[in-house]
């Protein structure tokens, strides 16, 4: 009796162990291969993005956009351009190695476009960095993979893209420059022998340099 017990117990073991992979790959379930949206894809930095980036391409390729941190090479950030598609992010501050992959069909973050080369990788030689410059000037890039006939870096072209912040008087509230006409008042406020700009408040405009 207790020899067929034990002839039973090993034979689930055995049963256990084929049918638990099964199991576990039918859990994890295949790769998601639908294509991301055009835009952000994940952020792993922690910091908010604030300076611009600025991508051309092409209609008939795709293209992911891979930042890795230049001090270790860590993933930072990635992001989905339909080719073609005017495309423009804001990157969190930091120096980083620049890649991207491009091709036609998604097949998944892992495949990207395919394993068979049908991923093309284009890798910038230099890192780039996205900064404050100055007072208020966020420095970021533009870059054109548009031309590309010539080779993959033959017409990759890299340039400053940057948005400058401006200090302005907000001219919605009244005042007076000395005995001047009123700004922004109306004939109700003139009456009332306003001091000088007083009260006047400033704004913050965002601008492309």
């Amino acid at each position: 009796m207790a020899q067929t017990m034990v002839g039973w117990f090993r034979i689930a073991l055995l049963l256990f162990a084929l049918v638990l992979p099964a199991t576990l790959i039918a859990q994890a379930g295949p790769e998601n291969t639908t294509q991301p949206r055009h835009g952000l894809m994940w952020n792993k930095t922690g910091l908010p993005g604030v300076f611009p980036l600025l991508v051309k391409t092409n209609v008939g390729e795709n293209y992911v956009l891979l930042l890795s941190r230049a001090e270790t090479g860590t993933d930072a950030f990635a992001a989905f351009i339909v080719g073609g598609r005017f495309f423009k992010v804001l990157v969190p501050p930091g120096t980083y190695r620049v890649r991207f992959a491009a091709g036609v069909r998604w097949q998944g973050e892992d495949a990207m476009f395919g394993r068979q080369g049908e991923t093309k990788v284009i890798e910038l030689p230099e890192a780039l960095t996205f900064e404050v410059h100055g007072f208020g000037t966020k420095a970021g890039h533009k870059i054109d993979l548009t031309d590309r006939g010539s080779g993959e870096m033959a017409g990759l072209r890299v340039e400053p893209e940057l948005i400058c912040q401006r200090i302005a008087w907000d001219i919605s509230q009244c005042g007076t420059a000395g005995g001047a006409t009123l700004i922004g008042c109306n004939g109700d406020h003139a009456s009332g022998g306003l001091m000088p700009f007083v009260g006047r408040r400033f704004k913050l405009r965002t601008v492309v340099c």
